[in-house]
C-alpha cells in the first residue's frame, strides 16, 4: 500500500482557523487563530481540533445534491446546470461541475485535521482520554475516506500529518479501493471497545455508532470483485450487536422517533448537534425546508407565513411521486402521515374562507375523489392515470407544482425561513434492522432478513390487526428492491441514498425511475463514480480523471 506521508495542495496547509459551531456544552465555540501550530501539542487544541471534526460533518451531509439527485426517490424541480449534472447525468457533468470540488476539499480538510491529532495525541498530553480522543479521530478519518472512496473511487490516501509549508507535494499516487477499505476497516476494529457504549453527552460518538459504520464498510465490500470471505459474517455481528445494546432501541411509535420534544432519544445512535443559540448554530439545519415548495409564494392569500402549521420549504428536493407506492398501505401505515403533510387549512383571517381546507392531497391510492371542501384539491394521479404530483417543469410538460410537504423534520419554534436548529441523525436503531436485513439477505438467510424487516414493519403498523396486513407474508417475497424501498419510507429524508444504491449494485437500474435520468438517456457506468474535480487534477500529477468524464 502506497500510503502518501505528505500532504498534498487539495488540502489548506495549514488548518488553524476552526470553524467551530454547535449547540451542545461540547461544542463551546473556540477560535484558536492567533495560536500557533504548537497549540495543537497541548490537550486544549486537541479537544477543540475533535469539536471541529464534529463541526465538519454538518456540512458533509448537508450536501444533499450528492446524497439525494440522481436517485429513485428524489428528483430535481429545474433543469439548472447542477440539477441536470448531478439528477439527471448529463453529458455536461465533468470536473468542472460544481459542488464536487468543495465536497472533495471538506472531505480531505477531515483527514488532515485527523492526521494532525493522531500524530499528536499521546497518553502523557490526553491522560484519562486518549484512548477517547485517538478513536474519535480515527472514526472520522475512516468516514471521510469512505465517502471520498465510494464518490471517486481511488483517492491519495494521506495517512500523516505534514503541515511544512516548504514541502507541499505535486505528485500523487490513487490508491486502489480494495486497499482503502482494507484500511478502512482495520483502523476502526483497532479502536473498537475505546469508546464508551453509549454516548457521553447528545452528538458524541459512540462504540455502538462505530460498530454500526464498521458493519455498513463489512457490508459495502461484501459486494466489491476484493470482498473478502468473512465479510458478511463481521457485517452481521456488528449490525446484532448493535441491536442487542442496551442503551439503543426501537422505540414503540415512529412519531416519536422524530418529535420535536425527544430529540436525541434511544433509537438515536448518532447525530449532529445544532440548537437554538445562533452563535452556535452555524447554518442551521436545513432538513425542514427541502422537501416541499413555496406554499405562500404559490397561493397568495391564502396562506400567512407561519412556521408553526408548515415550514418555509426550498422546493429543492422534489419528492419522486413513485416513493408514495412503496408505503403499500398508506391508510394504515403510521410513517406515511408522520412524514408527509396533505392537508393545509387557509390560514389568513381576512380570507372568506378562513379555517377551511386550502389544499388537500389525498391518500395516493384514494380514488374516491372527494376533495373535502379544499379550495384546491390534487389527486395522486390524472385521469389518464400520469402522476400529478409533479413539479412545474416546463420541458417535461409537468404543471401542478404540489405535492405532500415532508413533515418528519418540522421545526415549529423559530421564526419563517430561519435557520433549522433540531439534530441531524446520521445513524438510528431502525437503519441498523435494515442493514442488517441486507447483510442477512446476501448471505443467503433470507428467513433472518424477514425477520429484521417486519421488525420494521410492525412498528409501522403499529396494532397486531394491522401488522397482519403490512408484514411481509414470506422469505421468498423480501427481494433487495423491497427491501431499498422500505429503507426509502422508513428513512425517507435521511442521509445516503445515492451510497445505498450504489452499494448495492442497483444506482444503474433503480435511477431509471427517475425522470430527469430518463430524459438525458445518458447513464452508464462511469456514474457509478463522480468526476475529480478539475483544479485539484491540474496541480497533481497522478490524479488523473475517472474514465469517461472530460476536464
Amino acid at each position: 500500500m502506497n500510503l502518501i506521508k505528505k500532504k498534498i495542495s487539495i488540502c489548506v496547509m495549514l488548518i488553524i482557523a476552526l470553524a467551530f459551531s454547535g449547540c451542545n456544552d461540547f461544542l463551546d465555540i473556540y477560535n484558536p487563530s492567533a495560536n500557533t501550530i504548537d497549540y495543537y501539542d497541548t490537550k486544549e487544541g486537541q479537544e477543540k481540533l475533535i469539536l471541529d471534526l464534529y463541526s465538519r460533518y454538518r456540512s458533509v451531509f448537508g450536501e444533499g445534491n450528492l446524497q439525494y439527485f440522481g436517485t429513485d426517490m428524489y428528483m430535481a424541480c429545474d433543469e439548472s446546470p447542477t440539477s441536470a449534472q448531478f439528477d439527471g447525468y448529463n453529458k455536461d457533468l465533468s470536473g468542472l461541475s460544481g459542488v464536487i470540488g468543495g465536497y472533495w476539499n471538506l472531505l480531505y480538510k477531515v483527514v488532515q485535521e485527523s492526521n494532525i491529532l493522531l500524530n499528536r495525541c499521546t497518553p502523557e498530553i490526553a491522560g484519562g482520554n486518549y484512548d477517547r480522543m485517538i478513536a474519535e479521530a480515527t472514526f472520522f478519518r475512516v468516514m471521510a475516506y469512505y465517502y471520498l472512496v465510494e464518490t471517486f473511487g481511488p483517492v491519495p490516501l494521506l495517512v500523516e500529518e505534514n503541515t511544512d509549508v516548504e514541502n507541499v507535494i505535486t505528485e500523487v499516487t490513487r490508491e486502489d479501493e480494495s486497499a482503502i477499505y482494507s484500511f478502512m476497516i482495520t483502523e476502526l476494529e483497532n479502536v473498537k471497545g475505546n469508546l464508551p457504549n453509549a454516548a457521553s453527552e447528545a452528538g458524541k460518538l459512540s462504540d455502538t455508532a462505530l460498530r454500526h459504520f464498521l458493519g455498513k464498510l463489512y457490508l459495502t465490500r461484501s459486494y466489491r470483485d476484493y470482498t473478502v470471505s468473512d465479510d458478511l459474517t463481521n457485517a452481521i455481528s456488528n449490525f446484532e450487536s448493535v441491536i442487542s445494546s442496551d442503551h439503543h432501541r426501537l422505540l414503540p411509535r415512529f412519531a416519536d422517533v422524530f418529535s420535536e420534544d425527544n430529540q436525541n432519544n434511544d433509537e438515536i445512535i448518532w447525530a449532529i448537534q445544532y440548537g437554538n443559540d445562533k452563535n452556535y448554530n452555524g447554518g442551521g439545519n436545513p432538513q425542514h425546508s427541502q422537501f416541499g415548495f413555496n406554499l405562500t409564494a404559490l397561493y397568495p392569500g391564502l396562506f400567512t407565513l407561519n412556521q408553526k402549521e408548515y415550514s418555509a420549504m426550498q422546493r429543492y428536493y422534489w419528492v419522486n411521486p413513485i416513493v408514495h407506492e412503496w408505503y403499500r398501505n398508506p391508510d394504515i401505515d403510521t410513517r406515511y402521515d408522520v412524514t408527509f403533510k396533505r392537508e393545509f387549512y387557509i390560514n389568513d383571517p381576512s380570507h372568506e374562507n378562513y379555517g377551511k381546507p386550502g389544499i388537500y392531497m389525498p391518500l395516493w391510492n384514494d380514488t374516491s375523489n372527494d376533495d373535502k371542501g379544499s379550495t384546491y384539491y390534487y389527486p395522486f394521479k390524472k385521469s389518464d392515470g400520469t402522476y400529478n404530483w409533479y413539479p412545474a417543469f416546463g420541458a417535461m410538460g409537468w404543471s401542478t407544482d404540489c405535492m405532500p410537504m415532508c413533515q418528519k423534520f418540522k421545526e415549529t419554534r423559530i421564526d419563517w425561513g430561519g435557520k433549522g436548529t433540531r439534530e441531524d441523525v446520521v445513524f438510528r436503531m431502525a437503519d441498523t434492522y435494515l442493514l442488517c436485513a441486507e447483510a442477512y439477505l446476501k448471505n443467503g438467510k433470507s428467513g433472518e432478513a424477514l425477520e429484521k424487516v417486519n421488525q420494521i414493519i410492525k412498528r409501522a403498523a403499529g396494532t397486531d390487526e394491522n401488522y397482519e396486513i403490512m408484514k411481509i407474508q414470506s422469505a421468498s417475497a423480501l427481494t433487495l428492491d423491497r427491501l431499498l424501498e422500505e429503507r426509502g419510507c422508513e428513512l425517507f429524508g435521511e442521509h445516503d441514498r445515492w451510497f445505498d444504491l450504489k452499494r448495492t449494485g442497483t444506482l444503474l437500474t433503480r435511477a431509471k425511475l427517475n425522470p430527469l435520468v430518463i430524459r438525458y438517456d445518458n447513464l452508464s457506468d462511469i456514474h457509478l463514480v463522480r468526476p475529480i474535480p478539475y483544479d485539484e487534477r491540474i496541480k497533481l500529477k497522478g490524479l488523473d480523471q475517472n474514465k469517461g468524464y472530460n476536464n
